[in-house]
């Protein structure tokens, strides 16, 4: 027990360590940022095979970072696997998941079998501008004193590293899934109904078809090297892959949701759309309302595109056939998402 104590002792010291090392001087009581697990090697700049947990023996660590990392390219990966540094004489996980920010929890999953996440949890950053959600997936428990609406800060426990899900996950292969990223829509059931699954949408809003991740290692490495203050800013900073024009004077819930992330046109004038600025694949990075969008024109013009990505293997957003380019079927759901209305 004392030896346990001990070991529990220089895990909390190596996370504050930690926290350090990633806020530099960018400390500001507004926006601080930790590293979800005890690992300090991606703070010490060490390579991918010191903290992800890759998809079997014989596939590479990259295979469990974001992007298209799956299936030799062709299937996305939301966020990141992260492996433990301490197990039992069983192989099974003893780190404890740590809050990557000061955050309320929205939503918590309890039953392994109802998620491809296993038990996860969902904190929503609502401190800072604009809020990001941030997801905890295959935990094997998460604290009982965390409930929904409750309070964490930054750094705080909030669960255990497992290996639940839906599907089987060996214990050598134990990981923190880990997400951040922003919400679509708070009317995610009604689209959900309107495609007709065959299983039930058991997650509210916080389904993984909701929320739409950017990559936490840059997010974090610009952080630690002061790169920026604010998420504001480093989503500003990201590249746009596309310009998307949509026909429709609905008010998306996101743009209620995203205010700072929102341009609205001055009052009296008159518009008729939305021009949507998308990031990398497909994150949404600005919402415009605009004047273009005539009567003779689709649902959904194609404004800009990086012509750079026509080739990427997953996670298109828009495609190219004939010389024409047009929406693929992920930015499809984005629109259907964001703007509540159906595309064809």
């Amino acid at each position: 027990m004392k030896l346990n104590r001990i070991f529990n002792f220089l895990i909390r010291l190596s996370l504050f360590t930690l926290f350090l090392e990633l806020q530099g001087s960018n400390f500001s009581p507004n926006f601080q940022l930790s590293w979800p697990t005890p690992n300090p090697a991606f703070a010490k700049g060490m390579g991918y095979s010191a903290f992800l947990q890759k998809t079997g023996p014989d596939k590479d660590f990259t295979s469990g970072a974001f992007g298209c990392v799956r299936n030799n390219g062709y299937k996305f990966h939301e966020g990141l696997d992260l492996y433990p540094v301490r197990r039992d004489t069983k192989g099974r996980a003893q780190d404890s998941i740590y809050a990557a920010m000061d955050g309320i929890v929205s939503y918590i999953n309890n039953v392994s079998a109802n998620s491809a996440y296993g038990k996860y949890m969902v904190l929503e950053h609502h401190k800072i501008k604009p809020k990001l959600y941030s997801l905890y997936g295959h935990l094997a428990e998460i604290d009982p004193k965390i409930k929904l609406g409750t309070e964490v800060k930054v750094a705080q426990e909030i669960g255990k590293m497992g290996n639940s899900a839906s599907y089987r996950i060996p214990l050598n292969r134990s990981h923190l899934h880990f997400e951040i990223g922003l919400r679509l829509t708070g009317n995610f059931q009604k689209w959900y109904n309107s495609k007709r699954f065959s299983t039930p949408n058991r997650h509210g809003n916080y389904s993984g078809f909701n929320l739409v991740g950017l990559d936490p290692l840059p997010f974090y490495s610009k952080y630690a090297a002061k790169g920026y203050k604010s998420p504001f800013d480093y989503i500003k900073s990201l590249p746009e892959e596309a310009k998307i024009r949509v026909k429709t004077k609905k008010i998306p819930d996101f743009a209620k949701r995203y205010p700072s992330l929102c341009k609205f046109s001055s009052q009296g004038k008159i518009w008729n759309g939305w021009e949507c600025i998308f990031g990398p694949y497909g994150l949404p990075t600005t919402l415009q309302q605009t004047d273009k969008c005539k009567a003779d024109v689709p649902l959904i013009q194609i404004v800009s595109y990086d012509t750079g990505l026509q080739n990427r293997m997953c996670r298109r957003i828009v495609e190219k056939k004939d010389g024409t380019l047009f929406p693929a079927e992920q930015m499809k759901i984005y629109i259907e998402l964001l703007f509540g209305i159906k595309v064809g």
